[in-house]
């Protein structure tokens, strides 16, 4: 009986993960390269609700530029791929359909990506992601869903510092 899109395999010593090809689907793993931090000052438009405008008047836009390489799964393996981690504040609301969204790009340039994606991240969260992927974070796996040619949901996301032992494999050959 096939697998759900998106379920679960559990790895076994007989049969490890990274040996199941459905164990990547609807998912990445990103070995994380570069990141910068930037900030961003400038006039708020008069289309910005006054409420969100900082000072009064300005509109400032702090996140996180992610440049990495795929190594799961094989269809994207060793594909650059270039992530923006969009903060948000608490008046975002609370109704989700996702967590981020991911792009393919097939006959982009050479000296761009291939693969790009937005991921929101919670504001409060900045100083600990700022410390985190200068010191321990080397790897980000990406959920997806409703993918199509173009592009992908994102369900969910996380970042670990190494990569399960199952998976070191995909990692290694790289």
């Amino acid at each position: 009986m096939p697998r759900p899109k998106g379920a679960r395999v559990e790895a076994s010593p007989e049969t490890p993960a990274h040996l199941d090809p459905g164990f990547f689907d609807g998912r990445l793993l990103v070995e994380i390269e570069a990141w910068n931090c930037g900030l961003s000052v400038r006039l708020s438009s008069d289309l910005m609700p006054r409420q969100y405008r900082f000072q009064g008047g300005l509109d400032v836009t702090r996140g996180f530029d992610i440049d990495g390489r795929v190594r799961a799964p094989g269809r994207f393996k060793d594909q650059r791929i270039a992530v923006y981690l969009q903060p948000f504040g608490a008046e975002a609301g609370e109704e989700w359909d996702e967590v981020g969204r991911l792009y393919f790009h097939p006959d982009r340039a050479p000296d761009k990506p291939p693969l790009s994606g937005t991921l929101l991240v919670p504001e409060t969260t900045l100083t600990l992601i700022a410390a985190s992927l200068s010191s321990v974070w080397r790897y980000l796996h990406i959920w997806t869903f409703d993918e199509d040619q173009v592009e992908a949901s994102v369900s969910s996301f996380g970042f670990d510092t190494k990569v399960h032992r199952n998976l070191e494999t995909w990692v290694a050959e790289g």
